[in-house]
């Protein structure tokens, strides 16, 4: 009986310290495991932001127009159908001038060229805000936006983030990807290029640069730099 005991009690650690054992190795490999999903994903962005590059470079070869980016946006489309769906991972499809005047389209998620990254995604950003704001009567604290198959929420400010003026990674008191807003009439903000409760001040940083922008002087920040 004893025996029978001492040898169920050891089959009972041995059990608990298979399943620690189990547990332990999950843990370490979501990680890899998601660090290579991450992976593919940029790579399926990346070869579909090729294809579709390459469409637009046959559709100018066979006009010989450049066009304007309205343009290109259309032909895009007729290239690639589906162009929201081109990143895997919801990214945001740009299209970026080139230095030989053709446009291409990059990923807001995966864009290699960082300081443009956030520079697009600001811009688009600001855009949205001021299209939820134009939708109700009043700006309520924040604002959600949905942008690169995330929501980011957009906070109302009654002064200057002054201390966010680098990515995130940079900053203290600052995690991952962030945006605010400010209203002129509000707060510190007084600004008579723009109608009171017209937003004047928007910054949005994410890890890497920040990008600002003020009614009356546009847009700074290093992500411009």
């Amino acid at each position: 009986m004893k025996m029978r005991s001492c040898a169920g009690r050891v089959n009972r650690v041995i059990a608990v310290l298979l399943a620690l054992i189990c547990v332990m190795l999950v843990l370490i490999a979501i990680p890899r495991l998601n660090d290579y999903r991450r992976r593919a994903q940029k790579l399926a962005c990346d070869q579909a932001m090729a294809s579709a590059r390459d469409g637009l470079i046959i559709e100018y070869l066979r006009t010989w127009d450049a066009g304007s980016a309205q343009t290109a946006m259309v032909t895009l489309d007729e290239v690639m159908p589906g162009r929201d769906d081109l990143c895997p991972s919801g990214g945001v499809v740009y299209l970026a001038r080139k230095d030989n005047g053709i446009f291409e389209p990059v990923c807001g998620l995966h864009d290699s060229d960082l300081k443009r990254r956030v520079r697009l995604n600001a811009s688009h950003a600001l855009d949205m805000l001021g299209e939820a704001l134009q939708s109700r009567k009043q700006a309520g604290d924040a604002v959600m936006l949905s942008i690169n198959g995330s929501t980011l929420t957009c906070v109302r400010v009654g002064g200057e983030e002054k201390n966010l003026r680098h990515g995130t990674n940079a900053t203290t008191g600052y995690e991952g990807t962030v945006c605010f807003f400010g209203v002129s009439g509000e707060g510190d903000f007084i600004d008579s290029s723009v109608e009171a409760g017209q937003v004047c001040y928007f910054v949005y940083a994410d890890e890497n640069y920040c990008a600002i922008w003020r009614a009356d002087d546009g847009w700074t920040g290093d992500a411009y730099q």
